[in-house]
């Protein structure tokens, strides 16, 4: 039930063993931060650092691992499946994945060295600021405004559903670069917390992937110093292969959540006795784990493969990953509603591992790129066309 046919290094090895402690750490909590919509995020960056889990991806030179999209997906991976909840993922998401990719991507050294060195450190956490109140699906159409002014950027405008925010200490922020239209006047900004004309909301509690707000970014004649210019207009290609992290990420974690809740049905099958015998024995139940089982290992291949398509080893390529998330999506969804329904009641109380997991894979369909977004990626990369969605 692990990946040995994909014959880890012994570095990879560890760091599914780090990942699995860092997730057995912090399971005995689960259920308090699910309940409570609040997780201790500073505390549990800090002991993803200790153990080695922090700025995975992030050169040595700005003192980070400089692993693979590989070792990234494994670690979450296996946090999420120990931990049995989102939160696991989110805290190694804050110091390795978008955020801190989108200024990997970025040709500013200024910037790379003034934050780079801090995220991997664990001192500062980074999340992108992509959507809009009136722009999801429509990326290309996203209406925050930035314009040189002096030695400043000034932006205006509002991002909604940020994960991390306003926890969160970086926001990389797609922006639209002096009002030029469509996706060639899309670009990216680095925004730090507590900027003069920057206020934060904490935003609404979800239904599942709760422990890290999802909040909003209120920017009134923000001005940012130029220093932290991350991407110029006609940089939207660049900006996509950094957000394919966010959907390998997704991937992986949907990918721990169902195995943790498979782990779960499994050992609950074995010792719920009905009739006089173990409910394992009875075809109906045996079968759903058979099921369960393949549809976990389908992922995984996938999941991995997709990390493996990563040029130079941090961004996968957008069909890979495309086409893993949406089918890792479906699967999270089905394999823990099955474990739900073989724990029977006991599946329907909160805070039963199950039960979260089932409600925590659900924001995996819609964040980082809905089903339906995806699939007109994937078609589009698949025939050679570029598949445009607006009225004509």
């Amino acid at each position: 039930m692990d990946a040995t046919a994909f014959d880890l290094t012994q570095q990879q090895q560890e760091i599914k063993e780090r990942a699995k402690a860092f997730g057995d750490k912090w399971a005995p909590f689960a259920k308090e931060i699910d309940r409570n919509d609040a997780a201790p995020l500073k505390e549990m960056v800090q002991d993803s650092v200790e153990m080695g889990l922090a700025g995975l991806t992030i050169p040595t030179q700005y003192g980070g691992k400089n692993l693979s999209a590989i070792e990234f997906a494994l670690a979450v991976e296996e946090a999420c499946r120990a931990m049995k909840s989102w939160m696991a993922g989110d805290i190694l998401f804050s110091t390795t994945c978008t955020g801190p990719s989108v200024i990997m991507m970025s040709d500013n050294e200024l910037v790379k060295e003034k934050y780079l060195r801090q995220i991997a450190s664990g001192q500062k956490t980074a999340a992108i600021a992509l959507t809009e109140p009136d722009f999801g699906s429509a990326t290309t159409d996203i209406e925050t405004t930035a314009v040189f002014d002096g030695d400043d950027i000034v932006i205006n405008g509002v991002k909604k559903f940020i994960t991390g925010a306003p926890h969160y200490d970086l926001y990389a922020t797609f922006v639209r670069w002096n009002g030029t239209p469509g996706l060639k006047g899309i670009g990216a900004i680095l925004v730090e917390k507590g900027t003069p004309g920057l206020t934060m909301e904490t935003g609404p509690e979800f239904m599942g992937a709760r422990g890290s707000p999802h909040g909003e970014l209120h920017f009134t004649n923000c001005r940012i110093p130029k220093e932290n210019f991350l991407v110029g207009e006609g940089g939207f290609g660049k900006l996509m292969q950094a957000f394919n992290m966010e959907r390998l990420y997704i991937s992986a974690m949907c990918l721990g959540l169902a195995q943790g809740a498979f782990d779960e049905a499994v050992a609950y099958a074995d010792q719920r006795t009905q009739f006089g015998k173990p409910i394992n024995e009875f075809q109906a139940i045996y079968h759903m784990i058979a099921e369960m089982w393949t549809q976990i290992e389908s992922v995984r291949y996938m999941t991995y493969h997709a990390a493996l398509t990563a040029d130079g080893g941090k961004f996968p390529k957008a069909l890979a990953v495309s086409a893993c998330k949406l089918h890792a999506a479906d699967v999270a969804r089905d394999v823990c509603w099955k474990a739900v329904q073989i724990l029977g009641g006991n599946g329907l109380v909160s805070g039963f591992p199950p039960e979260r997991c089932f409600r925590d894979v659900i924001v995996s369909s819609i964040a980082g790129g809905t089903t339906q977004v995806l699939k007109n990626v994937i078609a589009s990369q698949v025939l050679g066309k570029k598949l445009d969605q607006r009225r004509s």
